[in-house]
């Protein structure tokens, strides 16, 4: 049993239940103690000030300004700051029991989210958070009743980590693959006159660094490989079906010169364009049904 007065108290409870209660927490320099929360617990800490290590099944984290951390019941939670710098720390904490509760507001699978441990925030989203901290901490410190305004704001909070998840993994992938689509979109529309990666970064606005390091990650080939690919996919095919001379091909692809076209197609395939030509010279194009 507690012997300091319940208003007072930095570990400020609601519910008589001792399975259904939120627990809200300040840690600070002068009061570090007790900054890991329990096993049987679901807990978020925002971090306003911190600096150390915090280690969850294993994983070591470098503790850092305005960061949220969120620990699941049953994870191995251990908090070891640095006793020589400031720390300011808040941290909610919900039983078990009542997670079930709340983890309907975590959108993503839990398993993402223990993967993940920890995000930095942005100051307009760190001062969000700290808002709704601040006053669950104030609502449950004034020994309401009724945890419904507690209970509400937390839900708002899982929400808002959810929003941050989504921003910082989700949003960043579905934005790479909106470029890569106006990458490859650009690239048809382009590629005979324009054969260089610096023109597609420029209008993409990215550097070319940048647009070769998402094509390689995401489409498994170098931009300039890319446009390589599709240009050497027409060349081939007037070899094959078209009756123009490869001097007037080499003009059509926008080549400076016969020898320049030359030793395009050889770098790709290995041997000339009319080596390639006399390979496929009695190929027949297949005829498509017309009923198909």
């Amino acid at each position: 049993m507690r012997t300091t007065p319940p208003h007072t108290a930095l570990d400020l409870r609601i519910h008589n239940d001792r399975e259904k209660q939120i627990s809200s927490r300040k840690i600070t320099s002068e009061s570090p103690e007790g900054i890991s929360g329990d096993i049987h617990e679901f807990s978020l800490f925002l971090v306003e000030k911190g600096s150390g290590i915090q280690i969850t099944d294993g994983i070591t984290r470098e503790i850092e300004d305005r960061e949220l951390h969120f620990v699941f019941p049953e994870q191995q939670n251990h908090w070891d700051p640095d006793p020589e710098k400031e720390i300011n720390i808040s941290r909610i904490s919900i039983p078990d029991s009542l997670f079930e509760t709340f983890g309907s507001y975590l959108k993503y699978p839990f398993s993402h989210y223990m993967k993940i441990g920890r995000i930095s925030l942005s100051e307009e989203s760190f001062e969000k958070f700290r808002y709704e901290f601040s006053n669950i901490h104030d609502e449950l410190s004034e020994r309401k009743e009724s945890g419904l305004t507690a209970e509400f704001r937390l839900k708002v909070i899982m929400l808002m980590l959810s929003k941050e998840v989504y921003r910082m993994h989700y949003e960043k992938r579905m934005d790479s693959a909106c470029l890569l689509s106006r990458f490859i979109t650009l690239v048809f529309e382009h590629y005979r006159e324009h054969r260089t990666i610096g023109f597609y970064a420029d209008r993409l606005a990215v550097t070319p660094n940048y647009l070769n390091v998402l094509c390689v990650k995401h489409l498994g080939r170098t931009a300039t490989g890319i446009i390589s690919n599709e240009l050497l996919s027409e060349i081939k095919q007037y070899l094959i079906v078209s009756g123009i001379s490869i001097k007037e091909l080499s003009i059509l692809m926008n080549f400076n010169t016969i020898n320049s076209f030359y030793a395009f197609f050889k770098r790709y395939t290995g041997i000339t364009p009319k080596e390639f030509q006399d390979q496929h010279k009695n190929r027949t194009l297949p005829v498509i049904a017309e009923d198909l």
